[in-house]
């Protein structure tokens, strides 16, 4: 399980959430990083991908 701290930044003075990683555009859930073998935002739920361009 990944700690909440590494998904989300806080701010306190406003009283913010945010979330660091990117959402899926086709079922909506937190989509992961990876950059071995080729760099690509992946959803584990639906299969989605996104490769990134550099």
């Amino acid at each position: 399980m990944v700690k909440s701290s590494t998904l989300y930044e806080i701010d306190y003075n406003q009283g913010t959430i945010k979330a660091k990683n990117k959402k899926c555009s086709r079922c909506g859930r937190m989509m992961a990083k990876h950059m071995k073998p080729s760099p690509r935002w992946a959803c584990g739920y639906c299969g989605y991908t996104e490769f990134i361009r550099s």
